[in-house]
């Protein structure tokens, strides 16, 4: 069934996919289906407007924005709703009545310091020898030991979780070495299972299994290759699953998993699932599946409002205005807005691996600089390959002192995460969450870090910009005061502007 509704004057609209946050609020002629795709990240079926408005439903539906309306088709039984006069009236009222706030939040690790990834550094040729050697490179090089994850081939086959021998000879032993420097250690999984192994054929006839129309597996077609799934539906499947990861923390001493995958994109609308055929709910049960675990990151979740997990930003390129830097803030702020409250972006200079291997790719270490320092007052910073491999030492010494700058704000970063357990509210915010203003209704490239901190970094080459300053009394660190308005700045390569409220 069709729906749609009118839009008053200078009223804007967001929500539904954290990966549209760069072309948010809507304008004419966008739209987003969710039931068939999420644009590679966390969704929500909801939808909030400046003007405290907002439509929430249990099932995907999809979405066309008109020029003073938008049209909304699904079989739920749709309501735009009044619920005061601002983003944050809408908010509440959805948490309220919506969101099931377990008050628990992802292991405060994962705030206090940078997180390593292994993806850019080893993608495809993941060993127990080069997994130690960047964990004493961290160390050697003056950068503090956080959580280190051990991302894909890891494993021989997908499904089959656990080390491949011919890559990790003590894998207890690597984990070991990892917690002695000071690390907590998270192993990459996905649902994907690889159709020739031995796990393929177990879960095939225990019917664990997505299923096709005449009851076949299906296979999925994915980055990787072809791979069956986990149907997450089943309560024996999900089970299975989970305890499989936790023999992995029992055997080895793993202290938590990136889940990755789950997007309707690698689904068929026909597929057979156990329990039900919503297939945007495969990605909300992954979600719940990363809830049993404290260290936890997914990029994927689906209407999985306050979830105690880390939700990380899709995989960006190493650029400025290509998916790149560019996208940071306005999908943060959108993931925010969507109900995900504990946020990473993705890893310093970019985690999207084809972009470092196009034939003309250039390394860039301006816009590694500027990554991390927009990166370092996110609730979460992680790092995936090795600064001190890409830069300068001019331009090292300026990605350190992104960290003391996260440093010296983590007491309130971990303050705004009691905070958002408590009340379920975003970590970050868009200015116009407390103001319908039509002012900040388009401001994207900085943000509202809980209520009394604004932080402005720069996304764009130069050392220029406009700096937008919400309503109230504001100073910077060399106590010059602010109030509502546009300001012109000066950002220097190896700074970052942050107002607190007075």
């Amino acid at each position: 069934m069709k729906y749609e509704f009118n839009l008053e004057k200078d009223e804007y609209v967001f929500g539904l996919t954290a990966n549209d946050g760069l072309f948010s609020p809507y304008k004419e002629g966008f739209k987003r289906d969710l039931n068939i795709y999420h644009a590679g990240n966390q969704a929500s079926a909801m939808i909030i407007t400046t003007f405290g408005r907002y439509i929430y439903s249990n099932k995907p539906f999809a979405f066309e924005m008109k020029k003073d309306s938008f049209v909304i088709e699904s079989d739920d039984d749709i309501k735009f709703i009044k619920a005061g006069e601002t983003m944050r009236d809408a908010y509440l009222d959805i948490k309220n009545k919506y969101f099931i706030n377990k008050q628990k939040t992802p292991d405060l690790e994962m705030f206090r310091k940078p997180q390593y990834n292994t993806w850019i550094e080893m993608p495809y040729d993941c060993t127990q020898e080069k997994v130690l050697k960047y964990a004493n490179e961290i160390i050697d090089n003056g950068f503090p030991a956080g959580v280190l994850m051990i991302d894909d081939c890891w494993c021989k086959d997908y499904g089959v979780w656990d080390f491949d021998k011919a890559k990790f000879d003590n894998p207890k032993q690597m984990i070991e070495q990892l917690h002695q420097l000071g690390f907590k250690v998270m192993l990459w999984c996905c649902p994907f299972v690889s159709p020739d192994s031995s796990e393929f054929r177990k879960l095939e006839q225990l019917g664990y299994l997505v299923k096709n129309q005449d009851d076949s597996t299906f296979l999925s077609r994915w980055w990787n290759g072809y791979s069956a799934i986990y149907d997450l539906s089943n309560k024996d499947a999900f089970n299975y699953f989970k305890n499989v990861l936790i023999s992995l923390m029992d055997k080895y001493g793993v202290d938590g998993f990136k889940i990755d995958a789950g997007d309707p994109e690698y689904y068929r609308l026909d597929n057979k699932f156990k329990e039900d055929n919503i297939v945007a709910n495969q990605a909300k049960y992954l979600s719940i599946l990363g809830e049993y675990f404290s260290l936890s990151e997914l990029r994927v979740g689906f209407n999985n409002g306050v979830s105690p997990v880390a939700n990380r930003l899709r995989d960006k390129n190493h650029s400025w205005d290509n998916e790149g830097i560019n996208t940071l803030i306005n999908d943060g702020l959108s993931l925010s807005l969507l109900g995900y409250p504990f946020i990473c972006p993705d890893m310093i200079g970019g985690g999207m691996l084809l972009s470092f291997e196009t034939s003309d790719f250039k390394f860039d270490q301006e816009l590694f600089v500027r990554y991390s320092f927009v990166a370092c007052l996110f609730p979460m910073m992680q790092f995936s390959i090795s600064p001190w491999k890409v830069l300068d030492k001019n331009h090292l010494e300026m990605v350190k002192k992104s960290i003391k700058i996260h440093d010296e704000y983590v007491d309130d970063i971990l303050q705004i995460v009691e905070s958002s357990r408590l009340s379920g509210e975003p970590m970050m915010r868009y200015l116009s969450y407390n103001d319908p203003d039509p002012l900040f209704a388009t401001v994207d490239d900085e943000f509202l870090l809980g209520e009394n901190i604004l932080v402005v970094p720069m996304i764009k080459k130069g050392t220029k910009r406009k700096m937008v300053v919400p309503q109230g009394n504001w100073v910077d660190s060399n106590g010059n005061n602010y109030q509502k308005g546009i300001y012109d700045v000066e950002i220097p390569l190896d700074e970052i502007i942050v107002l607190r409220r007075k």
